[in-house]
């Protein structure tokens, strides 16, 4: 056995890790040695050498990537997320006035930083989706994306600081973010937390990359999180199951 199971693993999972932790470690008394961060960063710091066991990605491209090089067995999807928007709540902002607020010019869009963090990636997705029906307008939304967070050279959040604290510091009118993260912020009245009209939401799919060569311990984890147990967990911390 192990002394821990080292994880690098999305900062969008921090609100479930910690249950994660309890549960394995209550049934297994394995420890997990837990560092979050932004999916693409981690990655990279698994390609210069950094030591892990288990690395919890918020898509699939950066554990393909790690098995492609031979650093990770072949990956598994072991949780899906969606993208929806954190707005101020005197916005308006709802589902079916999603483009018209949006594509409004003086209304500030934050995102999460593209290539550092499969978030940023998501928010451009979904920009991409914009343009595909609407020539001209997703080009617009990527030229006027604040990338706030998540980037290697963003601000850390200051501490105590909730997830809406980019709008109520007047950073962004609105923020695409996770349904994991923004569920938080649902019942404050500061903000609403509005849904992606369906054709412009990106597939939000998890990947878990196992170390190739990894103890039985990191196996194990990797197993109860798939399992239904696991799967309860994530679900109740914003996640849809997978299977």
């Amino acid at each position: 056995m192990t002394q821990s199971v080292k994880v690098l693993s999305a900062g969008s999972m921090r609100h479930a890790f910690p249950a994660i932790i309890g549960a394995f470690g209550q049934m297994t008394g394995i420890g997990i040695s837990l560092s979050l961060g932004p999916a693409g960063l981690l990655r990279e710091r698994i390609e210069a050498g950094e030591a892990f066991h288990l690395f919890a990605s918020a898509n699939m491209a950066h554990p393909r990537r790690l098995a492609s090089l031979g650093i990770t067995e072949e990956p598994v999807c072991f949780a899906r997320n969606r993208l929806c928007v954190i707005a101020r709540a005197d916005l308006g902002l709802t589902t079916e006035n999603f483009l018209d607020i949006l594509s409004d010019p003086q209304v500030k869009i934050g995102t999460s930083t593209p290539g550092d963090d499969p978030s940023g990636d998501y928010a451009f997705e979904v920009f991409d989706l914009v343009e595909a029906q609407h020539p001209g307008m997703g080009v617009a939304l990527k030229a006027r994306a604040r990338q706030l967070v998540g980037g290697r050279n963003s601000p850390p959040t200051p501490p105590g600081k909730s997830g809406g604290y980019l709008i109520t510091d007047g950073e962004a009118d609105l923020f695409l973010s996770y349904y994991s993260n923004a569920r938080l912020l649902e019942a404050d009245p500061a903000f609403r937390v509005v849904e992606i009209p369906a054709e412009f939401s990106p597939k939000v799919e998890y990947g878990l990359g196992l170390y190739k060569g990894a103890p039985d311990d990191a196996i194990e984890l990797r197993d109860f999180l798939l399992s239904d147990q696991g799967q309860e967990i994530l679900k109740e911390a914003g996640f849809s199951r997978v299977g």
